[in-house]
């Protein structure tokens, strides 16, 4: 059984109908088996990919390739070739004809170059059952599995940011014209202290903003628009933290609260409702497990005599760890995720008795979290890349216990009338004014629910039988 990680493209062979019939369809936790692999008397999960819960093979169809992986723009369009397959990505000769036609349409010329490449796609990718996709103009299909997809230009990396950020800014700016109606919050309440002047805080921002739109081509500016949005977008909050500082922030809008956010630190997302106080952290830096190479660039060290290390470069990975945080990693220059951890030093039980013995003696000059890391590494030979790596981010991050709204960092402007004049508000009416008014309702509706009076005798016969003359 696999456990996500790629396997060696081996032959493979069905098996029998009765022998599939006596595999399990799932695991013992519920979680469903590949029907494609079952076939061949494989049992692999079908795991959740990315935030769609969609659910694919862990051997055959999650994708094994790294952020680190995939070209760049200009390498692609200078004809690289997929860092998967080594296959083309743009097609550098004429298109074929029979590209982006229905199979009904196809002559028999075209028919049969389609299924030539349809089965050098098979012998490429024998197993894979993953999702596919193609570049226009181009008859080769790439995998899902193994072919990193291919990158987005500028312009439509422009083009995408502009869409996505005129919309976030015109839902906030409708919300300033409208109003928001706010739902209590379990986290909101009024604060110790008071906000900083609207004015300080203003000049600062706008300061800071052109700062940033300063530092950009103009072309580029749309990209960071949602770094810096418009001062009058920006609406201000005060937070409490896990440690009792209050801090203040801006957002765009003042739709969502603080405590139901996922902030950022350093490049890093925080957990849902926390934020870093860097007045406050733990004492020790904490070790966490890789679970994900991200990127990978390089990272050039310098020699250090008395350690008696050459200068080297070295690849510097971003990782995504255990607790959720991303932080970085130094590992050989040519090492890739697939290659495993390799262990550099023998785990006998002598060997590792000794280096623990020489670790007890310095075991005073170590953190907790230090000496359990270094006891660690030896029981498992030092492997390289080390499996877990520290977190500054953990050491920092703080939960957000309290919020207090305090407004928009520029007021909104009075709603005017039809005539021009600032729409009048009605004064609340005082107590005595209420009760007054509930009275004469009453007494009003006890003269509509009584029933109308009868003529008695005397005056019906004192009234006349015809009518006077000249009256109709």
């Amino acid at each position: 059984m696999s456990h996500g990680r790629p396997l060696a493209v081996t032959e493979r062979a069905l098996i029998t109908k009765a022998a599939l019939r006596k595999l399990p369809a799932k695991a013992d936790d519920g979680t469903p088996y590949c029907m494609d692999c079952r076939r061949f008397g494989e049992l692999h999960r079908m795991v959740a990919s990315g935030v769609t819960k969609y659910l694919q093979c862990e051997a055959w169809s999650v994708p094994t390739y790294a952020e680190s992986d995939r070209l760049t723009h200009e390498q692609m369009m200078a004809g690289e070739p997929c860092p998967g397959c080594g296959e083309e990505l743009i097609s550098l000769g004429r298109s074929p004809s029979w590209t982006g036609k229905g199979t009904m349409h196809l002559s028999v010329e075209e028919q049969a170059a389609r299924t030539a490449a349809e089965q050098a796609f098979k012998q490429r990718h024998p197993y894979c059952h993953a999702w596919r996709w193609s570049m226009a103009g181009s008859a080769v299909s790439h995998c899902g599995r193994c072919c990193p997809p291919p990158p987005m230009s500028p312009d439509q990396i422009r083009r995408i940011s502009e869409i996505l950020q005129g919309s976030a800014e015109e839902r906030v700016r409708k919300a300033r014209r409208e109003g928001t109606t706010y739902e209590h919050h379990e986290s909101e309440r009024r604060l110790p202290g008071r906000a900083r002047p609207v004015a300080v805080v203003l000049r600062e921002y706008n300061e800071r903003r052109a700062e940033a739109l300063a530092a950009v081509k103009r072309e580029d500016r749309t990209l960071i628009r949602s770094s810096v949005p418009d001062a009058e977008l920006m609406f201000r909050w005060r937070m409490q933290l896990g440690c009792g500082d209050i801090v203040e922030i801006l957002t765009l809008g003042d739709e969502r609260p603080p405590t139901d956010m996922t902030w950022s630190w350093g490049g890093s997302p925080l957990h849902k409702g926390a934020y870093t106080c860097t007045s406050h952290r733990t004492p020790e830096t904490p070790y966490r497990a890789v679970s994900h190479y991200l990127t990978r660039s390089t990272l050039d060290l310098e020699g250090d005599k008395g350690l008696r290390r050459e200068p080297e470069t070295v690849g510097y990975w971003t990782v995504k760890l255990e607790c959720g945080h991303l932080d970085h990693q130094i590992t050989p220059l040519n090492w890739k995720p697939a290659d495993g951890h390799r262990q550099t030093e023998p785990n006998d039980p002598d060997a590792v008795a000794q280096r623990k013995a020489r670790m007890e003696q310095i075991k005073e000059h170590l953190g907790v979290a230090e000496y359990a890391q270094a006891i660690r590494r030896i029981e498992q030979g030092h492997l390289e890349p080390d499996p877990m790596t520290t977190c500054w981010t953990c050491q920092y991050e703080q939960p957000i216990v309290a919020f207090q709204r305090v407004g928009w960092l520029v007021p909104p402007t009075p709603v005017k009338g039809r005539s021009g004049a600032d729409t009048a508000v009605a004064p609340r009416p005082t107590r005595v004014q209420l009760e007054k008014r509930v009275a004469d309702l009453e007494a009003e509706i006890a003269r509509l629910s009584r029933p109308p009076q009868q003529p008695s005798p005397s005056d019906a016969a004192a009234a006349p039988a015809h009518p006077p003359k000249g009256v109709r």
